[in-house]
């Protein structure tokens, strides 16, 4: 947690911003951040009337945030930003400009397009995506990491470890899910592959800081991974899912970008797409390249 400093909350200018501001609230008392912008996106608008439009939302924006955002350290600058141009495409600007480390968006269960952009945005942005569901309390208790053996698994360890020092009493569960491709196998097969798991387990994260706090693993079997893992959110009672936008393939192991994908579509519990250290600076630049090759006005509040 100590890498999100700069942090940016997506706000959809709906009744579930509420809940949204209370969670950012809660991430900025973790004590790491430096500034939180809340930044609100308009369609494209032209003429004298989109100026006005731009001061009456900017007006309503920072009323709503100072109503519901509460107990934030003084030391945090908390910022506002209404922007105007196509959504995905001016957010994604917006976050390489202003160097953003953390992206928060709210997701609206029912509602499709929210699910699409969420899942847009952690594939894309160049920082973290926390996705927070309509209605999702504003705590953890207990923080789930899908890992794979991999290095950007072991980063999102790092991830939720800190995560659990900062806002204490904080339970960490690392999953692993496998799979048995063979078609014939023996008596006792199932229980020797777990030994491998468990033997693969203990080497992956002896090497680890994690803080102090107690990582407890949880070993699965299953043929679909992201099924699996919500399956065990529900089953622990899970707060956070915590995982990387990228892995590594293994016949007894898959997390890649397509399962993240697939849990920020189907997940009803808070999860944190983690964008790893060495992901960020070629998409930073490709941004930015596009920002300055736009002839577009792309002004900022």
């Amino acid at each position: 947690m100590h890498r999100y400093q700069q942090l940016m909350v997506l706000m959809a200018g709906t009744e579930g911003d509420e809940g949204l501001i209370r969670y950012a609230a809660m991430v900025a008392r973790m004590g790491t951040a430096k500034t939180v912008r809340f930044v609100h996106v308009l369609s494209s608008t032209t003429g004298s009337a989109a100026g006005r439009h731009h001061d009456v939302v900017l007006a309503e924006l920072q009323e709503k945030v100072r109503t519901h955002l509460t107990d934030v350290p003084k030391t945090v600058e908390v910022l506002y930003d209404v922007l105007a141009g196509p959504l995905v495409d001016r957010l994604l600007v917006h976050t390489a400009e202003h160097h953003t480390d953390l992206l928060l968006v709210g997701d609206q269960c029912e509602v499709s397009d929210r699910k699409v952009l969420s899942r847009r945005l952690a594939m894309k942005a160049p920082c973290s995506v926390w996705m927070v569901p309509d209605g999702g309390p504003a705590s953890i208790k207990r923080i789930l990491v899908p890992i794979d053996f991999s290095e950007h698994a072991a980063d999102s360890i790092r991830v939720a470890t800190s995560m659990a020092r900062l806002c204490g009493h904080v339970e960490c569960l690392a999953v692993h899910i496998y799979f048995n491709e063979a078609v014939v196998t023996y008596e006792g097969y199932d229980r020797v592959l777990r030994g491998q798991e468990e033997q693969a387990y203990k080497q992956f994260i002896s090497p680890i800081n994690c803080q102090g706090v107690k990582v407890t693993p949880l070993f699965e079997e299953g043929v679909n991974v992201a099924h699996a893992i919500g399956r065990l959110a529900k089953q622990h009672d899970v707060d956070l899912i915590v995982m990387a936008t990228r892995g590594r393939s293994r016949s007894s192991s898959i997390l890649l970008g397509s399962v993240t994908e697939e849990m920020l579509i189907e997940t009803k519990v808070s999860l944190l797409a983690v964008k790893h250290f060495g992901a960020r600076l070629g998409v930073v630049q490709a941004l930015l390249d596009r920002r300055f090759r736009s002839s577009g006005d792309l002004h900022t509040a």
